[in-house]
């Protein structure tokens, strides 16, 4: 019933604001998606709903706002009318939610006692992998093309390593701190912010879920989280236009001394700040601007760019020598009206690639498609899950790229295929190490209440 009272809420209130049907819609999804985070968060692992959350932000919420600036304010603007917008996002929004929930899962209220017997027998090993996992993420960059990136997926169990540590006791905080300051120290010195962000944000959705804190801690978080993202959007184009033309100034110090020049309220909160963070959490733009570019030359693909992803995601480079690279604009330029030059890059997103292929039914089809995908990953996570609930947290590195919406569906693919190989690869390796009914740990679990009733 409160959910119900909450997307009403947002639904009036956006008429009010908007005075237009879908606009009112999106802003009532919003505040809905915003209530179950807040209400659930305690209750369960919000993942989905935070998912959901940026995929209405990207393109609900963000273009209902677009389309109400005057033009001279919007730098990326919308190139189809607003009615013909939302009857194709709407639509693939909802099926991208049925989905994702299609195929129930209880993975995500999460047995936190099971997981907590499950590490604490373990606690020394999750600290190795935590500072091994830093150092790979420290020295992945110099390993070449698909290496780098084995690399890269295996250094991201640091953040696996660190909250599970976290979850065993409020003491082992610092593992979780350094991972996650160590995360952002990268973020400002390469001026790419969204893995950094994207973390920091699953740490506080496990921490109130593990913790439970109150409400008035989880609206202070949100707040410190806001203005953090809107110091980030300040110092990201004053840093990247320095730091990428003199690289020895790509650096803390110059992210730093920029920082302290941005952080004002009149800078922070100021017009040219709120709309460009606007900008880049409005990636219905691109889907626009390429629905716009279909209809006009009518060069719909069917499922030949999705064979050229599975490609590059599936077979290595020397079975393949010409799939497409990571990054690679050529199917951008082609299929969205825009030309990226060589140092932009951009994705399509999941609507865009599925409108390329089917038209308005590939938005809805795609849409589908990947909140299954989604949900196929959740039941792959479950069965881990069973070997130990420890293994839950492994949901997070898999899909940290793919609940982007701003992410290539190559990029998707290619991240979940090699993902689920390494990470199940990790689970055969280890199951042993963190089944508790493996005679080692149950002798391990035995000598430690033994030493906790002593104490």
């Amino acid at each position: 019933m409160k959910s119900v009272v909450s997307f009403l809420l947002g639904f009036f209130s956006g008429l009010l604001i908007f005075n237009e049907l879908y606009s009112a819609i999106s802003i009532g999804i919003f505040v809905l998606l915003l209530y179950r985070i807040f209400s659930e968060s305690n209750n369960q692992f919000v993942f989905r709903e935070w998912a959901l959350l940026l995929y209405c932000l990207n393109y609900l919420s963000a273009p209902a706002i677009t389309y109400i600036q005057p033009e001279e304010l919007v730098t990326y603007g919308m190139k189809i009318p607003r009615d013909e917008y939302f009857i194709l996002a709407l639509p693939g929004f909802i099926c991208f939610t049925i989905g994702m929930y299609v195929i129930p899962s209880p993975i995500f209220k999460i047995n936190y006692k099971q997981i907590n017997k499950s590490t604490v027998v373990n606690k020394d090993f999750l600290k190795k992998v935590a500072i091994y996992g830093l150092l790979l993420r420290l020295f992945s960059s110099v390993f070449p093309g698909e290496l780098g990136f084995i690399f890269y997926l295996l250094s991201m169990v640091r953040f696996v390593a660190a909250f599970a540590l976290l979850s065993i006791s409020s003491r082992l905080w610092y593992y979780s701190a350094i991972v996650l300051l160590m995360e952002l120290a990268f973020a400002f010195v390469a001026g790419m912010f969204h893995d950094a962000i994207m973390w920091v944000i699953f740490f506080s959705l496990f921490y109130i879920y593990a913790i439970k804190p109150s409400l008035q801690l989880k609206l202070i978080g949100t707040g410190i989280i806001l203005v953090l993202i809107l110091i980030i959007q300040a110092v990201k184009s004053s840093y990247r236009e320095i730091a990428w033309q003199d690289e020895s100034k790509r650096n803390l110090l110059t992210a730093g001394t920029i920082a302290s020049e941005k952080a004002s309220t009149d800078v922070l909160l100021g017009d040219e700040n709120l709309f460009s963070t606007l900008n880049r959490g409005n990636q219905a733009w691109i889907f626009a601007s390429t629905v716009d570019n279909m209809d006009r030359t009518k060069d719909f693909q069917g499922l030949t760019n999705v064979n050229r992803y599975l490609e590059a995601a599936i077979l290595p480079r020397f079975l393949a020598p010409n799939k497409l690279k990571s990054g690679d604009k050529e199917i951008f330029n082609e299929f969205s009206g825009h030309t990226l030059n060589e140092g932009t890059s951009m994705g399509l997103g999941i609507f865009a690639d599925g409108y390329i292929a089917y038209g308005a039914w590939g938005v809805y089809i795609f849409g589908f498609t990947l909140g299954l995908i989604f949900a196929l990953t959740f039941k792959l996570v479950e069965r881990w899950s069973k070997i130990s609930p420890f293994y839950v947290l492994l949901l997070l590195p898999l899909l940290n790229y793919a609940v982007r919406p701003d992410c290539e569906l190559q990029t998707t693919i290619n991240h979940l295929f090699k993902g689920i190989l390494l990470y199940g690869f990790l689970v055969y390796l280890t199951r042993k190490r963190f089944t508790l009914d493996s005679q080692e740990n149950k002798r391990k679990l035995l000598h430690l209440n033994l030493m906790n009733n002593r104490g």
